[in-house]
């Protein structure tokens, strides 16, 4: 089965920077407690997620 890489690196990078942006807003503004919880839920799961996949990347080398 052939893979997308491109694809799976968007991903990564979509749901990294997605996470990172989530977090700052979420701790910039001011709003209730639940919510702050909620948002760096979403945000921490994002960037987890993006580091997990990163862990998975196959690396091959280049053939000369």
């Amino acid at each position: 089965m052939m893979r997308d890489a491109s694809l799976a690196t968007f991903l990564e990078v979509l749901f990294g920077v997605g996470g990172v942006t989530i977090l700052i807003f979420a701790w910039i503004q001011t709003m209730p407690v639940s919510e702050r919880i909620f948002a760096t839920f979403v945000g921490s799961a994002g960037i987890l997620w993006a580091i997990i996949r990163i862990m998975f990347l196959d690396s091959k080398p280049a053939d000369n």
